[in-house]
Parts: C-alpha cells; structure tokens; sequence
C-alpha cells in the first residue's frame, strides 16, 4: 500500500513537471512589468495546488512544526535526514531540500555527479519530500561581494577593471551551464519534484535570466524593513514596496515560470551584532505586523506564487515579532482558495484620488472569485490615498467585509471607496474567512511592553 500511495503520487505530479517546464520565449512574453498572473500555474504538492507559504528556519521539534502547520505555513527546509523528513511529515508540512554545489557541474563534474545521484535517489521517494533547491543566491556567491569591494575600493586602473569584467564574463556562463547540467541530470533522476532557485535582490536581468532557465521555480530575497537609507536593493524605491517591484523582476527573469519570494522574518540587528542584548536592539527596527502584513501582499498581487520567511532562527518562536509574522501567515493561508483561482482584476477600475497630493499613488490590486464568494485586494503603496473602486455592478447591494478589521462597505452604483491608510485593504464577500484581528497586534514596539523579542 505504501509503495502504491508513492506510485499514485508520482503520476499526479507528472502533470507538473510538464505544466512547469513548458516555457514560452521571452520573445512571447507580455509586456514588461505585467506579470502574467492568470497564465502561471501554481506549484503542486502531492497533486495539489498550492499557495506556498514556507520558512528557511526549521525548529526541528514536533510541537513547533505543528504549530507553523496551525498558522499556515505549508513547507519548511529540511536537512537531508530522513528522521528530519519523517517529522515534517508528521507535522502536516512540507520540506525542501538543498542539493548544495552537487548540482553544479562546472567543476569536477564526476565526482558531483555521484553525489548528486545518492542525494536523489536517497530521498526522492519520501512522502515529505515537494521541491529540490539550487544553493542559495548561487550567481551573487560566484563571487560579488569580494568583487564588488575590489573594483570600487582599490582604486584600480580602468585595465585592472576590465580584467575583473572580463573574468566574469567567462565565469558567469560557466557556472549558469554548470547549473543546468545539474538540474537536467537531476531531472533524469527525479522527474516529479521541482527545481527552485533563489536569487539575492542584485545582478542584471540578462543574467538573472541565464540562470533561471536551470529553475522550476524562481524568486529573491528581498529585505528592507528598517535597513536604513541604502536599503537591501539596488533600486530606486528602498521602501516596502521594493518587495513589489522585485517581484516583477523575477517574472521578467522567468518568464512564465512560479515566482517565491523570501520575506523578512528579522531585525537587521540581529543579524549584524553578535549575541545582542535588549538593549542592545533598537525596536523600530524590527518590521511591525503591519509592515511585514504589507510585504506579504504586495509580492501576492504582483504575481507571487508563494512566499518564505527567512532569519527566524535569531528569535523566540514565542516572541511577540514572530507571532506578528504568524497572524500574516494565518490570513493569507485562509485565503488560499482564492488565490489559487483566475485573476478577474480586468472587470475593476480603481482611481486614486490625489486631493492634496500632486501625484497619484501606485497601487497594486486583485480580484478573484471562490465558489459564490469574491475576494478584492487592493494595496497604496506610495501613498496614503483615498481609492474609488468601480465595475462592482456584479456586486450591487452586496456587502464587503474588510478582514482584520471591523470595517464594511456596501457596493452602491457599482462603486465603493477605501481610505484608510497605506496598507492592504482585503475585502471579501464572506465573513468567515476573517481569522484573524489587527487588534491583536501592537501597531509600533516599545522598549517596555510592547518589545519585538518579549515572548507571549
């Protein structure tokens, strides 16, 4: 029975092995900055859709993996172990697992080859077992940050430069052949699970490209939650919003292909001070719930198909900063449903209203229907602007239900209109999908009670 359950789940994900490598040409893609949304088919996990919503930080204890089970959270890294993967599963979750350098075939090809095949064949049958990684940020480890300091700060000749560029130009082609070497070995090997790449929030798009070709799926961490002035990106917007714009980038990298991207699950300074004290920690620096509630859904209506945490691991799964984190996860894995359905966006017209701006706010939006229920989500991500929501003539006289809060608005003239703030308005026909309250959550930390690290 166990071996006709692994047999049953291998045929079903078949489907997506095919539904994910059947790429059309750039040359074919929609317009730049328009995310094909309604044509990307969301990843399956045994045989079933999935809004994916992950952590790199894996607790490694049954109690705490169940408890990001009853908050949403569908997969979570995992050693290669399968004790490791034996409670993953028990916990309701998901894993993936990282190939490391074994999948790059630009150096001692042979020798990784056959680590590759006893990583695969150990673990591919594994019930727990839903996507395979290429290693972390693996174009911006090829060697940028030394790179980086030493074409700017050695105050080199222009030939001293060109030499630097030069050695680039053979090694980026080199390790993103390597890589796809790998992958199409490893896809000989394991036909069913998918390939996933991660990307650092730098790099060209035309190399960001030639490496995603390797990938299933693909996306980038991106972090600029109280970085600072110089952000976590290279853009020109360093505010929340880049999460957004990053999101795009990704889908004009891969075009037609699943786009996860990793969100911010910590403080800059934690990462930066060795074994910090409180006071040591500046709490306006940790993102609050309706910080990272904006990064959430501003990568999901710029077409994310999923999206992972990273940095847990230097916190109490007990803080108050995580729990924030887990009334997103809580909300967004409720709404699941929709976000696995068609995008119905095209049937709306949203305006800003400036009043006493001289611009109007970007904003991003979807609209999409589950059963005899619709969801409508809109974002300002500039700035705090009233929007008129028009085309709702399929809803007149229907009431919407804005979730975490207690505010309402009936559709009159086919028209509503939502003011409060620069956050995610998610509206739905439905009360019962409202499982969580922003009265839960501090609006800003303190250093006394309200404090990112106290435990609940």
């Amino acid at each position: 029975m166990k071996i006709d359950l692994v047999f049953f789940k291998m045929s079903l994900l078949i489907i997506l092995l095919f539904s994910l490598t059947k790429c059309t040409s750039p040359k074919t893609a929609e317009k730049k900055n328009e995310p094909q949304t309604e044509k990307i088919k969301p990843v399956l996990i045994n045989g079933k859709a999935r809004f994916i919503i992950g952590t790199y930080h894996n607790p490694k204890d049954l109690s705490e993996l169940k408890r990001l089970s009853d908050n949403g959270f569908n997969l979570v890294r995992s050693a290669p172990d399968s004790s490791a993967l034996d409670m993953v599963e028990e916990a309701g979750l998901n894993a993936w697992i990282n190939t490391g350098n074994k999948i790059d075939f630009s150096k001692d090809r042979e020798q990784r080859k056959e680590q590759l095949t006893s990583l695969i064949n150990e673990f591919k049958y594994h019930p727990a077992l839903a996507v395979w990684e290429i290693p972390d940020e693996a174009l911006w480890s090829l060697g940028y940050p030394i790179y980086e300091f030493l074409f700017y700060g050695k105050q080199w000749s222009e030939n001293q430069q060109d030499s630097l560029l030069n050695e680039l130009e053979v090694a980026i082609p080199k390790k993103a052949k390597g890589i796809a070497d790998g992958s199409t070995y490893l896809r000989q090997l394991d036909p069913i699970h998918p390939i996933w790449m991660n990307h650092a929030p730098r790099n060209t798009l035309a190399q960001l490209g030639l490496f995603s070709r390797s990938a299933d799926i693909v996306g980038c961490d991106i972090y600029p939650g109280k970085k600072g002035a110089n952000g976590h990106n290279e853009l020109h917007n360093h505010r929340l919003s880049s999460v957004g714009a990053y999101t795009e980038l990704m889908q004009d990298a891969a075009p037609n292909k699943p786009i996860w991207m990793v969100l911010q699950g910590f403080s800059w300074d934690l990462l930066k001070l060795k074994n910090p004290k409180p006071e040591d920690l500046d709490p306006a620096k940790f993102p609050t719930y309706k910080h990272s509630r904006f990064m959430a859904w501003d990568a999901i209506l710029h077409g994310a198909k999923g999206i992972l945490y990273f940095g847990s691991f230097t916190l109490s799964s007990k803080s108050l900063f995580w729990n924030s984190i887990l009334g997103v996860t809580k909300e967004i894995a409720a709404l699941e449903p929709f976000l696995l359905e068609e995008e119905l966006k095209d049937k709306i017209k949203i305006d800003p209203i400036q009043f006493t701006s001289s611009v109007k706010t970007r904003f991003a939006s979807t609209l999409r229907k589950h059963n005899d229920d619709y969801l409508l989500v809109v974002l300002q991500e500039d700035l705090s602007q009233a929007l008129n929501i028009s085309g709702l003539d399929f809803l007149e006289g229907k009431t919407l239900y804005e979730l975490t809060s207690d505010r309402t608005y009936v559709v009159k003239n086919g028209k509503i209109r939502v003011w409060f703030g620069r956050e995610p308005h998610v509206l739905c026909t439905s009360k019962k999908y409202d499982v969580v309250h922003e009265s839960q959550f501090p609006l800003t930390w303190d250093k006394e009670d309200n404090f990112p690290l106290n435990e609940i």
